[in-house]
């Protein structure tokens, strides 16, 4: 789609800019092809940039409304708390998607300097908010993955505010790179290739532990469990952890691949990918909890409310059972 783009900052939806030579889209492409061209952009890239906003808009709905719901209409429970952390930071990475994708339609660009001081703090922003959700998902699957292997410990002896704490530190780690990485922006005024390093890294050493955890969390699921409470629970986690694979980890084998030089172009449809992938990544969390929440031969509509609250019952009853 876009086959000229400089991938330090991620991107595709930095292709606008970088291909046409300015922050407003208004050269001329040197390409003799067929397709229509609007100041500097292909029919094609704009169409592109528009699903990503239609995306990132159903998945802003979506999670605000999963936020919503556990942080103010639900009773929490540790499991829940992880939910609610990873809504958010999946709320942000569709935020800062959906601004770039708005940022990359020609005309919305006023003044170069100031627009570029965005762009590049709204790429710090989803690239460490896109971490904190891989590290949240890892810390779930794990979860999951004790209460399956280590089922008394987990309901009798596991630290009742542990959920809440590695939230808390996960969130806090981010802060001084967040500092650093905005100190660096104003006076270097780039994108720290560092983030993006540090994003690759994290990709990579969450990828292991969901791996593994995927792996007995399926076991479990198709050959042990036989509570549909506990069936419902581990196929959310089991379904999500897999969306996780097939629609964010390509981003990360994007940025992998550029830091050896490689021209974008040879691999632009995969560029393309990642970008959708992130954003459906961040979008899907809250259809996969309606889908498997629900009751399938229910007539009546359901509250999303109450499809949570079944979704997650399982671990209200362990605490209940624990106390």
């Amino acid at each position: 789609m876009m086959n000229n783009s400089n991938l330090t900052s991620l991107s595709v939806l930095e292709a606008g800019e970088e291909c046409n030579g300015t922050c407003n889209g208004t050269a001329v492409p040197t390409d003799n092809s067929s397709v229509h061209y609007l100041n500097g952009y292909s029919l094609q890239d704009l169409i592109f940039f528009l699903a990503i906003c239609l995306i990132c808009s159903f998945g802003l709905l979506g999670n605000g409304k999963v936020i919503w719901l556990l942080g103010f209409r639900m009773k929490r429970n540790p499991f829940t708390t992880f939910i609610l952390n990873l809504a958010v930071a999946d709320f942000a990475v569709l935020a800062c998607l959906f601004t770039l994708s708005i940022f990359s339609i020609p005309g919305t660009f006023t003044n170069v300097f100031f627009d570029l001081l965005i762009w590049q703090f709204l790429w710090i922003c989803f690239y460490l908010t896109h971490s904190i959700s891989q590290v949240l998902l890892a810390a779930i699957s794990i979860d999951r993955c004790v209460s399956v292997l280590f089922p008394i410990w987990h309901r009798c002896h596991r630290p009742p505010h542990l959920s809440t704490t590695v939230c808390a530190v996960t969130w806090l780690v981010s802060l001084p790179f967040a500092t650093y990485f905005t100190i660096h922006l104003t006076s270097q005024f780039s994108t720290p290739l560092r983030i993006v390093y540090l994003y690759i890294a994290t990709c990579f050493l969450c990828l292991p532990l969901m791996a593994i955890s995927s792996l007995i969390l399926f076991i479990k699921v198709c050959f042990k469990s036989k509570k549909n409470q506990r069936r419902r629970l581990i196929k959310t986690i089991l379904i999500a952890l897999l969306f996780f694979l097939i629609f964010a980890f390509p981003l990360s084998v994007v940025q992998f691949i550029d830091i050896f030089g490689i021209e974008p172009m040879h691999y632009y449809h995969l560029v393309d990918y990642s970008v959708t992938g992130a954003s459906l990544n961040s979008s899907v969390n809250p259809l996969i909890y309606f889908l498997v929440g629900r009751k399938k031969k229910s007539q009546s509509r359901e509250t999303m409310k109450a499809i949570l609250q079944r979704v997650f019952k399982e671990e209200e009853e362990i605490m209940e059972s624990a106390v």
